[in-house]
């Protein structure tokens, strides 16, 4: 390729970099107004931490995620699982969003994880059910790895 078609490559690579992230901004409005749409909770318990799960809740921290336009699609991906009732937190830190999903029992999360997910996956689970997910963006891979 010649340097002119690089930059071509490069400036078009930049305007759908920035149009993600106005999409995962709205994204994120829309997630918002949404949630606002959903009725008090009939629980007067406080909110559950961040870190730490109810019953029937599962710690899903899930990296790299070095765009906030990467969180949203980790976020919408788990929200759209049929073993997730409900998001029940979310909190953003570096590369990495931890969420607290709110699950069915007996389901088998990974494997939708797995399906739902827009890149492959590995997944670490502690003795307390939290999981590590870690995603496999084509950048992080080696190589000399082959397809």
């Amino acid at each position: 390729m010649d340097a002119a078609a690089i930059g071509d490559l490069r400036a078009s690579v930049g305007r759908v970099s920035l149009e993600v992230q106005a999409l995962a901004g709205r994204v994120q409005e829309l997630v918002a107004a949404v949630e606002s749409l959903a009725p008090p909770s009939e629980s007067t318990a406080p909110e559950t931490s961040n870190t730490t799960a109810a019953q029937g809740e599962v710690v899903v921290a899930v990296s790299p995620l070095p765009e906030l336009a990467m969180a949203a699609v980790a976020e919408t991906a788990l929200r759209g699982l049929t073993a997730v009732h409900q998001v029940v937190s979310v909190e953003r830190s570096n590369d990495q969003a931890t969420f607290v999903l709110e699950v069915e029992d007996g389901a088998d999360l990974v494997a939708e994880m797995r399906r739902a997910m827009p890149v492959p996956i590995t997944v670490d689970q502690a003795p307390d059910g939290s999981m590590k997910v870690v995603l496999e963006w084509a950048w992080g891979r080696s190589a000399t790895r082959t397809s």
